[in-house]
């Protein structure tokens, strides 16, 4: 018997796909869930043997896939984030320092621990195909990663990332932790009941011929780069919608600030949206329902410094 309690992850960079890194330069990294899976696909066999009985069919492929979901930390995630935007964050010694979409192939191995019963999985090549990041006005900030790999590997003996770097418990954020909304570069000035972004880099797996079931590369496509917005339905809330009869754009810019000073910013600057005007009851507050998709711009991530 296995607890949820006892799972583990811990990840690290990789320069080959195939090769897991060190054990011990793994890090072990703090998640609600870790959703990895290795699924095969078995083809049926259509060979006749002489009777009615079935023939045994063969594994002909394989896929490895699954969403990691945490509360948002303060530089834990960093090489995730990275990996999503496929780039690399600029100079260190910037302030801010800043992610925006490139083509930058970034891939890791990710190990999954069941400590108390000793099954030890470790998934390679693991690409960030998605993010998203939601936040409310009553919940921690939650990020999830949508995750797949191009490699397994799986036993009953130790752990792949034995010995591997503590978690460091970071600071955590809150809708109460977001700053200033800035709509084309002034505050909002209206209430935001909720605010999501997610980055959806479109990757295709491409399968070759050879011993390798669960694919030979990963590619990046068009990358769609969109979320939502809560809004109090006001006059703001009536000019964002209406941007929508002529395709107009606007700006959204969200700070979430930790305690100590530091934090992200989510900067989308030019979004076209869409939305419907609402239907309240007699007994509701009214709000607008704001989508948006970033276009022609490549949103951007600053991690801010204390």
């Amino acid at each position: 018997m296995s607890s949820g309690a006892k799972v583990r992850t811990a990840y690290a960079m990789q320069t080959d796909k195939d090769t897991l890194p060190a054990p011990a330069t793994f890090k072990v990294l703090p998640n609600i869930t870790n959703g990895l899976n290795n699924a095969t696909t078995l083809t049926d066999s259509e060979m006749l043997n002489g009777s009615r009985v079935k023939t045994s069919g063969m594994v002909t492929s394989g896929e490895i896939s699954g969403d990691l979901s945490a509360e948002l930390l303060y530089g834990t995630y960093d090489d995730l984030l990275a990996a999503a935007f496929w780039n690399d964050w600029t100079a260190a010694d910037t302030d801010p320092s800043q992610l925006t979409i490139g083509d930058t192939r970034k891939f890791m191995a990710i190990t999954k621990d069941f400590t108390d019963i000793n099954a030890f999985y470790a998934f390679k090549g693991v690409h960030v195909n998605k993010l998203t990041i939601e936040v409310t006005t009553d919940g921690i900030v939650k990020v999830t990663f949508g995750l797949m790999g191009l490699g397994y590997e799986t036993q009953k003996t130790v752990s792949y990332a034995l010995g591997a770097i503590p978690a460091t418990n970071g600071l955590k954020a809150s809708g109460m932790s977001v700053g200033d909304i800035l709509h084309d570069g002034s505050p909002i000035n209206v209430c935001v009941e909720a605010f999501t972004f997610e980055l959806d880099n479109q990757a295709e797996i491409q399968k070759c011929l050879g011993s390798n079931m669960y694919g030979g590369n990963i590619h990046a496509m068009i990358a769609n780069a969109n979320g939502s917005m809560t809004i109090a339905f006001s006059e703001t809330a009536y000019d964002i919608l209406e941007l929508q009869r002529t395709g107009g754009t606007m700006s959204i810019e969200v700070p979430i600030t930790f305690s100590d000073g530091t934090g992200y910013t989510i900067v989308v600057p030019k979004a076209q949206i869409s939305g419907d005007i609402p239907s309240p009851s007699g007994n509701e507050l009214v709000t607008a329902e704001v989508t948006y998709m970033a276009v022609d711009v490549s949103p951007i991530i600053k991690r801010i410094a204390a």
